[in-house]
């Protein structure tokens, strides 16, 4: 077996271009807040470690006891929805090694996306949008491509691209209007705790601490090229702390309403995790969130360099109650039975990064 691994990695070393895992793109969490108008608001938290995962499924069972009958008889009631536990770590140093060496794609940081849940939905979108050609010119399938007024073109065999250019010209006013929460200010948390501590150690000593030397594993992660100064590192540090803080407050969000308008209830959570788990939907029922003080903390700011996050989720299929289609939005969320196993080896909405439709990217905020 170790014979077997080494032949088909041998020649992964030598490529020098494979630097990434890309392993919170394949393994992570989604997370929709509910809209006016079929719309979401997108987030995402990434695995930067192994995630562990079990699930619980139970038939419901009626059983029928007859006299004389050594054994019972059985009708199916149906089955509860599946449930999961997930437990995952988010450790500081890893963030920031990562932040530093290989990049955390855009869409696991704060950068909020609206999109549109039925493909119906995107097609108005663009319809409505001030681009040149129509929908039945997109659709039209003798057409290489079309010229949008923006100089961009829409290749034929990727239509979607038209969607895509139909949100961004979409996002304006009205547009915002019809959500239920606005853009805000997002807060630094991190330089607001460290320019305190600084301050209040600075009455103490009389000295700016903000010139002194930084903590050495920060100095020593980000003390290479391009990171010059200290204010810059002490920066850097800072996005990374606001980053984490930004998840942790997403994990605390998934059990909760929008206060001013209680008809948008807690958010829906998607599991990611390779091949086992593709795009499940889900509501979380609990969480817990455990600092593991042997990892210690950031001096300044007292930021945990280790969390430990455990959620209990339970798959919510609703879709649009319709048939089964994995791949499709909003249509693998449709629940499905053992057909779909035997028919297809498919069970899972597949409608996420990985096999799904260009409908699951969206727009800025």
């Amino acid at each position: 077996m170790v014979t077997f691994l080494k032949d088909q990695f041998k020649d992964f070393g030598k490529n020098s271009k494979v630097t990434k895992r890309f392993l919170h793109e394949r393994s992570h969490l989604g997370m929709e807040f509910p809209q006016p108008n079929g719309r979401y608001v997108r987030i995402y938290i990434p695995f930067l470690e192994n995630a562990q995962i079990s699930e619980r499924g139970k038939a419901r069972l009626n059983a029928y006891d007859l006299i004389g009958r050594a054994g019972q008889l059985f009708s199916y009631g149906g089955a509860e929805s599946r449930r999961l536990n997930l437990t995952f770590n988010i450790s500081l140093l890893h963030v920031i090694e990562m932040d530093a060496k290989e990049g955390i794609a855009d869409y696991f940081q704060r950068n909020f996306k609206v999109f549109f849940s039925e493909r119906e939905a995107a097609l108005d979108a663009f319809a409505n949008a001030e681009i040149a050609g129509t929908r039945a010119e997109i659709q039209a399938a003798d057409m290489d491509s079309v010229r949008i007024d923006k100089g961009g073109y829409i290749a034929q065999e990727n239509p979607d691209y038209a969607f895509e250019e139909a949100y961004n010209a979409s996002i304006n006013s009205s547009f915002k209007d019809n959500l239920s929460v606005g853009k805000g200010v997002d807060r630094d948390h991190a330089q607001i705790h460290r320019d305190y501590y600084l301050q209040k150690i600075g009455e103490l000593t009389g000295e700016q601490l903000e010139n002194q030397e930084a903590e050495s594993w920060t100095a020593g992660l980000l003390s290479g090229e391009g990171i010059a100064t200290l204010s810059q590192r002490y920066k850097d540090v800072n996005r990374v702390i606001n980053l984490v803080l930004c998840w942790i407050n997403l994990i605390r969000s998934s059990i909760l309403n929008n206060s001013r308008s209680t008809i948008y209830g807690p958010p829906i959570v998607r599991l990611t995790h390779g091949p086992m788990y593709n795009a499940v939907p889900c509501l979380v029922e609990d969480y817990s969130i455990k600092i593991l003080d042997e990892a210690g903390y950031d001096l300044h700011t007292l930021t945990p360099k280790r969390l430990e996050v455990t959620l209990n989720l339970v798959e919510s299929r609703t879709g649009n109650f319709g048939s089964y289609q994995p791949t499709t939005n909003p249509d693998g969320d449709n629940l499905t039975g053992w057909e779909s196993i035997i028919e297809n080896n498919d069970i899972d909405p597949y409608n996420g990064f990985i096999g799904g439709d260009s409908s699951y990217r969206g727009v800025k905020l």
